[in-house]
Parts: structure tokens; sequence; C-alpha cells
């Protein structure tokens, strides 16, 4: 997708949003944009009490289309495969945070959660829409499906689910404060219940 005077990197642009919202926060940002880095996580947040990783999934929300209102936090594959959805690579860095960005050019949405309720929300809805056959041909799905989570508008057939979905996105909006649990709390999923 072209943006005025170049190509837009979606990913890079909502990184550039949390970084702003962390900076209004009161935290510092710091950038882990290598390939040898950013295993699981793409900021470090640093104020002098703590530091916090954060892994970013960012969503389009300025092109009107069938995903403009939903939030997208990769595949179902590692999932299925038996591994996390968060933190599935092996590496020294984690992420402890998950900000998923609804973004829109004036003003994005942010959805800050630890990353045990994140990992929590995405097997709920992986282990439902794996029950669901494809529509074309009514088979089961493949493992490799997209993670889209339901922002604002439920669809008729999958009401309940998207419901509840929503109601667990908009219970961490803005939840900038969870930066400030520990650490241990937030990869702790006895911890976090889905609502």
């Amino acid at each position: 997708m072209a943006v005025e005077g170049g190509t837009r990197n979606l990913g890079l642009l909502g990184e550039l949003r949390v970084e702003a919202a962390l900076v209004e926060h009161g935290w510092h940002p710091v950038r882990l944009d290598t390939a040898q880095m950013a295993s699981n996580a793409d900021l470090f947040a640093i104020n002098r009490e703590k530091r916090v990783s954060i892994q970013v999934k960012t969503t389009d929300s300025i092109k009107q289309n069938s995903r403009s209102q939903w939030l997208g936090f990769g595949y179902a594959t590692n999932y299925l495969s038996g591994k996390s959805i968060f933190n599935s690579k092996e590496s020294p860095l984690i992420a402890d945070v998950v900000v998923g960005v609804n973004y829109q050019k004036d003003q994005s949405r942010f959805f800050v959660m630890p990353v045990a309720f994140a990992e929590k929300l995405c097997r709920y809805h992986v282990d439902f829409w794996r029950s669901v056959p494809r529509k074309a041909d009514k088979e089961e799905r493949s493992s490799s499906f997209p993670i889209y989570l339901c922002l604002n508008t439920p669809r008729a057939t999958h009401h309940e689910h998207d419901e509840k979905i929503m109601r667990n996105l908009v219970s961490f909006e803005n939840r900038w404060d969870v930066l400030d649990v520990s650490v241990d709390k937030l990869h702790n999923p006895r911890i976090w219940k889905l609502r």
C-alpha cells in the first residue's frame, strides 16, 4: 500500500505509534529492529525502575475493508503445532507485553496486554475457529489460518464468540498501566482470566 511519498511499512508505523505512547506515559522506548535481536520482541520500554519487552502487532484500519475492523496477531500455525503463539522463537529475548495497534492516520487504538493474556485470548480464538469448517467446501481448516480478533462489529454467524473477543480486547484498551505489573505476573496465565 502506498502512502504520500513512498511505500508504507505498516509494522514500523505501528511501532512508532507505540514508541510515542510510551514516551507520553513516562517510558523510554528502545527499538530492537535488527534481525539478530528482534526474535520475540520489537521494543524495550524502560523507566527508572523497570525494563519491559514489547511485541507490537499492527493492523491497518485506514483502508476500510473486511480486515479493518479486526486486530491481527499472526497465524495459528505455531499453536496448532504445539508451540506458543507469542515467544515461539528460540531466543533469550521474550516479550512480556503484547500491544495490538489498530492503526489509523490521526489516532490509533492500542490494546496493551500481558503476554500470558494475549496468548490465552488468541488460543481461545484459534480453538474456536479451528472447529468452524471452511465456508467453500465444509472441510477442516488448514493449520495456517490468520488470527484476526474482532474489534468492532460482531458477525451474525459467530456473534457470541466475537462479543467475547471484543469484551476482552476492550478491557485492555489503553492499559499502559500493564507495563507496571511485575514481569513474573505478565507471564502467569493463572492471573489473567478471560471475561
